[in-house]
């Protein structure tokens, strides 16, 4: 259902509806609506599960230099470099928010694992979640106004912007 829905979604856009999901994952109309309920939901999880089984967080451990949210963004924009059109259309469409949400959940759930590992101070979870939607939603208007665009470069001009507005302050 994941791989249907990411190539549905990303050869489609996200205003697919159920039927299409239906049919391109090979089952049910009704068997959709029974484990999801919404086309929304669909969306939810298929971004979820996605990141889940894509993301490598382990790829953020590899980098010595940086912080963790840095790193562990380098890591994000390499995962939505693979699944461009599913995130610029997911995350910019109907259903976007309750999809980007669930990826600030688990990025900041996962920034807090590497902060833990690597006995790093953690941020308070609301700094987290405030710098991890702001990091989604540049990286967002970054697909879906440049289809060319470079994550890892607007990763790194944001770091380097915060970084330098913070010693000014």
């Amino acid at each position: 259902m994941v791989d249907a829905t990411v190539d549905l979604v990303s050869r489609c856009g996200s205003h697919v509806g159920m039927t299409e999901i239906a049919q391109a994952a090979g089952v049910s109309r009704k068997a959709v609506y029974e484990n999801f309920g919404s086309r929304d939901q669909v969306l939810l999880q298929t971004t979820v599960n996605l990141l889940r089984a894509e993301l490598s967080l382990k790829s953020a451990t590899t980098h010595s230099e940086g912080d963790i949210l840095e790193r562990l963004a380098h890591t994000v924009a390499d995962h939505m470099i693979g699944y461009k059109d599913y995130y610029a259309a997911v995350l910019s469409g109907p259903g976007g928010y309750l999809a980007g949400n669930a990826l600030v959940v688990q990025l900041a759930a996962a920034c807090r694992q590497l902060r833990s590992e690597q006995h790093q101070p953690s941020a308070s979870n609301l700094q987290e979640r405030f710098m991890i939607h702001g990091l989604l939603g540049v990286l967002t208007e970054a697909l879906v106004e440049h289809d060319s665009a470079d994550l890892h470069a607007v990763v790194t001009r944001l770091y380097h912007e915060m970084v330098a507005s913070h010693r000014h302050s």
